[in-house]
């Protein structure tokens, strides 16, 4: 078949591999505190033509994270109530799904080329004088879109290498750190 871009089994073992994402995504919020999850690929950046037919961009390899997938729970509990009929969380959750990160800058990037994870709260207000914030780096400031998030109702976001991307997830609840969960993630999908 020309023009296809890949076998009929191809296609289908890539629809299998997002179902099996989703679930797990999915069964990460089900089974825990954990309000969203999303998943983040590594790609490489996608040079693009400019207006006389020239590529853009660079031709060192640069890698990007896209998101891949994400799983929302419907309301929780501990979040805000909704506005304007709005559910704050799940809207700044559909948000993320546009942003790009570059591989090695900034708090995802370097999260997913040190193959590491970040634990972060949000920061303390006069009413929350308990919370601390884990994110102490002076070099980088926290994903700005993340400001969304802990206005939503998100007490919680961590960030871990898992795979080939990152697990992003989020939570209306104060979670501790837990090494355990994350060496458990960091292989799981």
């Amino acid at each position: 078949m020309v023009g296809s871009g890949g076998s009929t089994t191809d296609r289908s073992k890539e629809a299998i591999g997002m179902m099996a994402l989703h679930e797990a995504l999915r069964t990460v919020c089900l089974n825990s505190d954990w309000t969203y999850s999303v998943f983040w690929t590594i790609r490489p950046r996608p040079r693009v033509r400019g207006g006389n037919g020239c590529k853009v961009g660079d031709d060192n390899g640069s890698l990007m994270l896209m998101w891949e997938d994400g799983f929302c729970r419907g309301r929780v509990a501990d979040c805000l109530p909704d506005i304007d009929g709005e559910d704050p969380v799940r809207k700044a959750f559909s948000k993320m799904s546009i942003q790009l990160y570059n591989y090695g800058e900034g708090l995802m990037g370097k999260v997913a080329s040190d193959k590491c994870h970040k634990w972060v709260f949000k920061e303390p207000t006069e009413c929350e004088p308990n919370i601390s914030n884990y994110w102490q780096s002076s070099f980088d400031a926290l994903p700005p879109e993340w400001t969304d998030q802990f206005e939503s109702g998100i007490q919680t976001i961590a960030v871990i290498q898992a795979g080939h991307g990152l697990l992003q997830l989020g939570s209306c609840k104060i979670i501790p750190e837990d090494l355990h969960f994350v060496s458990e993630n960091e292989a799981y999908l």
